[in-house]
């Protein structure tokens, strides 16, 4: 295995022992026929907690602290935004969204794979399977990223397909910044929104 985040393999390390013994704990109270559903269900939230607290340190080691060619893609929509939209809409409302830590780590696992179906339960292990982990892809998505969706065997997967980004998100893009200001007085922004035609 190669390691890119000491820091994060240091923390598998910290978490592997106490993920194996929430696992023994469960496996001994399903193995008990006098374990109450009660008990059994606590164990079990208490070996998932753990388990992904620990599979996410594990995942993460194995990924950069910076992943370039994310910054590359919010670099040339940014550029875009400013070509079509500079001295027109203040220069505020001119920035990519969706910069966040977990953006990226969903962008590095899909780029890693590239044009290779990504299964949604390995995104969401790098989140510690947070229920928002699909709309942080989607979110990728809306920046122009040719992610497609697909279902097999009822299991989701998302692949990224091109690193090419669709630029004709960008007046919606710079829309959605414009509609999220809570500085805008409403005239003005109904004026922005209609001039972007999104």
């Amino acid at each position: 295995m190669t390691i890119e985040n000491p820091e994060q393999f240091e923390e598998w390390e910290r978490l592997k022992a106490g993920s194996a013994y929430t696992i023994e704990n469960l496996r001994s109270v399903l193995g008990d026929q006098g374990s109450e559903p009660q008990t059994i269900i606590e164990s079990y939230l208490f070996a998932k907690r753990s388990l992904a607290q620990s599979m996410q340190a594990l995942l993460l080691a194995q990924l950069p602290t910076d992943c370039p060619e994310f910054h590359a893609v919010r670099r040339r929509i940014e550029e875009e935004m400013h070509t079509q939209y500079a001295g027109l809409v203040p220069e505020h409302y001119l920035k990519a969204p969706y910069g966040s830590r977990v953006h990226e780590v969903l962008f590095m696992l899909l780029v890693r794979n590239l044009g290779a179906p990504v299964d949604n339960a390995l995104l969401r292990t790098s989140t510690q399977d947070s229920i928002h982990t699909e709309r942080r892809t989607r979110e990728l998505r809306e920046l122009g990223l040719r992610i497609v969706s697909s279902e097999q065997e009822g299991v989701q997967y998302y692949t990224l397909s091109s690193l090419d980004t669709d630029l004709s998100v960008i007046p919606g893009l710079v829309a959605k910044n414009v509609r999220k200001s809570t500085s805008l007085p409403a005239g003005e922004k109904s004026r922005l929104v209609a001039l972007l035609g999104a």
